[in-house]
């Protein structure tokens, strides 16, 4: 393994013109894990240069958290090697500085949620274990920003730099998520005793939480389109609930279905997030496919926002703070 800086003079560099090279944009959660992946799955040597402007790398960002809040994904969910899915919790329940914070977890390890900063460190952890098993690897981390990227006429591709530089890859991954972000952990304005946040999302919710519990802002108002917040997890992971009989086949039946299912999962104390995530999801592609136009213009307009509000769901706990700090007696003065 040899490990270069953007403007390295190393004499070892001029191995690198022998090799492959592959040019990874980003190198948040999602270019670590292709870089991971590919330390693994390419069994020759190769020039491998990560490109990214921002100083700081946040892992937790790749899964709709800032690394230093809870995470909205289960440990058992969480794993950089789908070979080994619990490749997380192993880890966690061998690592002394988080086993003893975590592991009197009432649901168990498996159904904690931790916070990104430890899920940052694992991946870090695990990213320098497979570098450092592939020796014949050269690894380059360039701080330019990528302007563009298309196809080279000697084949490969041309990473542009800026306005004038380029350098061709035989093989390009973008790796940017849903976009560079710029630094969402700015402090609001001094003096500021109230803030508004755009958006109701779990991302949103968690931004608020935050800001209240600074006790630097005493009232945020979320502005969210939809009027919906998230839902909260179950407070141990549901599998998936399945019945024997047929989904039907139009939306309004769908949803009369799915109320019915998770009315009698609820008496039944297995919780609606069973029925309407987990199983649903399995059946959910041949549904869409079905639907007329008509019916997929009445779900996006009537009833995605809802959906949205219980698929992407929200730690108990942040549950439990967001309709408190919602309630009007956490709102009087």
């Amino acid at each position: 393994m040899t490990l270069l800086s953007s403007r390295s003079s190393n004499s070892k560099s001029q191995d690198a013109d022998h090799l492959a090279r592959i040019a990874i944009v980003g190198r948040g959660f999602t270019g670590i894990m292709t870089a991971i992946a590919l330390f693994k799955r390419v069994d020759r040597p190769f020039h491998l240069v990560m490109f990214d402007p921002r100083a700081k790398i946040d892992i937790g960002e790749g899964i709709s958290q800032p690394a230093s809040t809870v995470l909205t994904s289960r440990v058992r969910d969480l794993s950089v090697d789908p070979e080994l899915p619990d490749d997380f919790r192993r880890w966690l329940e061998t690592d002394d500085t988080w086993r003893d914070r975590l592991i009197s977890d009432p649901a168990g390890l498996e159904h904690a949620f931790v916070p990104g900063e430890i899920f940052s460190t694992y991946v870090y952890k695990r990213f320098a274990e497979a570098l450092a098993g592939r020796p014949d690897v050269i690894v380059q981390f360039g701080s330019d920003t990528v302007t563009a990227i298309d196809r080279h006429l000697d084949g490969g591709y041309s990473v542009f730099l800026g306005a004038e530089q380029r350098t061709r890859f035989d093989a390009v991954f973008l790796a940017t998520g849903y976009g560079m972000r710029e630094n969402s952990e700015a402090a609001p304005a001094g003096g500021a005793q109230s803030a508004v946040v755009i958006g109701g999302g779990i991302h949103a919710v968690d931004r608020a939480l935050g800001l209240l519990a600074d006790a630097k802002i005493s009232h945020v108002t979320l502005i969210s389109e939809s009027g919906f917040l998230p839902q909260s997890h179950a407070p141990a992971a549901v599998g998936a609930i399945v019945t024997d009989q047929p989904m039907p086949g139009t939306l309004r039946g769908a949803f009369r279905f799915l109320r019915e299912a998770a009315g009698k999962a609820d008496l039944e104390g297995s919780g609606w997030q069973g029925i309407i995530m987990n199983g649903f999801r399995s059946r959910a592609r041949d549904l869409w496919a079905g639907l007329t136009p008509e019916e997929r213009a009445r779900f996006k307009r009537h009833v995605k926002a809802i959906y949205d509000s219980h698929r992407n769901r929200l730690p108990p706990e942040h549950y439990q703070r967001a309709c408190i700090m919602r309630s009007p007696a956490a709102r009087s003065p």
